[in-house]
């Protein structure tokens, strides 16, 4: 026999492994593959995490109610902003039950409705009857925020909490613990929207996730940050307790989540390498200037220094929002 067979053989065998490994390390997700990770690997995760959260920050107002001491303010207070950015990663897909429930509405409505929230607190008694005729705009994150972090014209020392704002905390976490539970259960299991409306039309969660990237950019760059820059520090959201910097990189950080996690990024460059790399370059470029936002952007807003960076991430947020719009139209 030939010493040259064996030899040959040899590459052959693996040339044909290289190939396969090759084959199967760069294969293009489908758009089933796609649909499934964005329940799997993005959705589910997310809102277990908002549960956990909203279960840490509920049990922190309750021990504030049960004993209103300076620690235990600051203790809730924390959780607060914990939770809060939990949520806000999230609203990129903010959407099916977060909309058709009401979800959404219920744990993050804004503005405040703080003259309707500070008259239902004057009264002698609150109840869950008033907390349940109280509009969205008085529930949620943002009336808990209005309680521990005062309005922003004076801020709450624990001594100032009110039996009728003791009674609001205790009625509120529970709420938003309830609501947070009925989310993540409105997405799971056979017959929960993941499965059943997110996985069975693949072709339309590709669609629907790059329209929530391309809502979230729209609405952090346009409204969040634009409205504020052009109307005033009081546009701005989380205003109370100045989280509105801390929300703006929670979002884009979800924008992100979802275009990597998803495994759009790898079905999109499949699609438009060059438009897919933009964006990812883009997205990395926006997440890193939100970083270099000041701690409390609400206090440094009317800064002209502080303009200019707001400017100029604006700017670069819309020009992720267009690279979106533009894969959308590719892919779609």
């Amino acid at each position: 026999m030939s010493r040259l067979l064996p030899l040959l053989t040899a590459a052959a065998l693996s040339a044909t492994i290289t190939t396969a490994c090759t084959s199967q390390s760069q294969a293009v997700p489908t758009d089933q593959e796609v649909s499934t990770a964005l329940v799997d690997d993005v959705v589910l995760p997310s809102y277990q995490k908002l549960v956990s959260g909203t279960e840490k920050l509920n049990q922190a107002l309750q021990t504030l109610v049960e004993d209103p001491s300076a620690a235990n303010l600051e203790s809730a207070r924390a959780e607060w902003k914990r939770t809060r950015n939990t949520w806000e990663v999230t609203e990129t897909w903010a959407y099916g039950p977060a909309e058709t429930e009401d979800f959404d509405p219920n744990l993050d409505d804004w503005p405040v409705s703080d003259k309707e929230l500070a008259e239902a607190l004057s009264e002698k008694d609150f109840t869950q009857e008033k907390f349940d005729a109280l509009d969205t705009t008085g529930r949620g994150f943002h009336g808990i925020e209005y309680v521990i972090f005062g309005d922003n014209d004076s801020s709450v020392e624990a001594s100032d909490l009110t039996t009728q704002q003791l009674a609001y905390l205790k009625i509120a976490g529970a709420n938003l613990e309830s609501n947070a539970k009925e989310l993540l259960a409105a997405w799971s299991g056979p017959q929960g929207f993941g499965k059943a409306d997110v996985e069975a039309d693949p072709p339309k969660t590709v669609n629907d996730i790059l329209e929530g990237m391309a809502g979230c950019l729209d609405e952090v760059g346009n409204t969040k940050l634009g409205e504020a820059l052009a109307n005033g520090k009081g546009e701005l959201e989380s205003t109370f307790s100045g989280n509105t910097g801390a929300d703006v990189l929670s979002n884009l950080q979800g924008v992100q989540l979802a275009w990597e996690k998803s495994k759009m990024q790898e079905y999109a460059q499949a699609k438009d390498a060059e438009l897919a790399n933009q964006l990812t370059k883009e997205l990395q470029a926006v997440i890193a200037q939100a970083k270099e936002l000041p701690t409390r952007l609400n206090d440094k807003l009317d800064d002209a220094s502080t303009q200019e960076q707001v400017n100029k991430l604006m700017a670069a947020i819309s020009q992720a929002f267009d690279t979106t719009e533009a894969l959308k139209s590719k892919i779609g």
